[in-house]
């Protein structure tokens, strides 16, 4: 939940604005600023993308290419939303899913791997943090809201590794394989709709599809597993590529309505 405090300089002049607005009042809200909290689950489908690796210690030039293909995971998502006018809302969200496995590789190692095909050569997860401004066309009063939103998205690429299969394999060379991903700024937008049970009632429900834009380093790299005898040089390769993630996320949530 820390990465979501990033976008408080960003909403600050934005809130401060719309706060403003709210005391005089042309937008018909003059008593209590209403607020939503969300939490549900959701479906992650990223987007493949062939990646063309380079070699980062200009030892090999023949750089190669892969499709990084991540698998669609499940996932929990929370959101905060301040509604400080009527037909508008600013909400903060945070979601984070299982670990993706990913990538297919025809050639990827030249240790004597051509003949072998590795279809989950990497895993890893994403945390992905909003910042939307949301719009609402039809007056409160109605028991359905849909609405459409946009923002600024953050993802951070947590835990990556080398698939177990991939280790093995080189480890019958005395070799080890790390796995990195960079993090992302981009942009998101959504479309969405909540159910209200009813017009007195603060509880509701939420569907919602999100997209986020996200593009990072990937990094693979091949390490001698044991230390190195003396006056000979570690084995050591690493290749790096621009990676587009750009998922699509499809949430279904419970929501709670307040006021203070």
């Amino acid at each position: 939940m820390k990465k979501m405090l990033t976008f408080a300089p960003i909403l600050a002049p934005l809130a401060l604005t719309l706060g403003s607005t709210a005391s005089a009042s042309p937008l018909g809200l003059t008593g209590p600023q209403d607020f939503i909290v969300r939490a549900g689950g959701y479906y992650i489908s990223a987007g493949d993308d062939e990646v063309t690796f380079a070699d980062d210690t200009f030892q090999n030039f023949d750089a190669f290419r892969s499709t990084v293909d991540p698998g669609s995971e499940w996932g929990w998502y929370f959101n905060f939303e301040w509604k400080p006018v009527e037909h508008w809302g600013i909400e903060l969200g945070y979601m984070d899913g299982d670990p993706h496995t990913s990538s297919h590789a025809d050639r990827f190692f030249s240790l004597g791997f051509e003949a072998v095909e590795y279809r989950d050569v990497v895993k890893f997860d994403a945390d992905i943090s909003t910042a939307s401004l949301k719009f609402y066309p039809l007056d409160e009063t109605c028991l359905v809201q849909p609405y459409i939103g946009g923002g600024i998205s953050y993802t951070d690429f947590g835990e990556s590794s080398v698939s177990g299969v991939v280790q093995d394999d080189l480890a019958e060379f005395g070799l080890r394989g790390n796995f990195d991903l960079g993090y992302s700024w981009g942009y998101t937008w959504q479309v969405g709709m909540d159910f209200n049970f009813g017009r007195d009632s603060a509880w509701l429900v939420n569907v919602a599809a999100v997209y986020a834009r996200s593009m990072t380093d990937m990094r693979i790299q091949i390490l001698d597993d044991d230390p190195p005898l003396p006056d000979v040089e570690p084995f050591f390769e690493s290749y790096s590529a621009d990676f587009q993630y750009d998922p699509w996320m499809f949430n279904l949530s419970v929501g709670y309505k307040f006021s203070l």
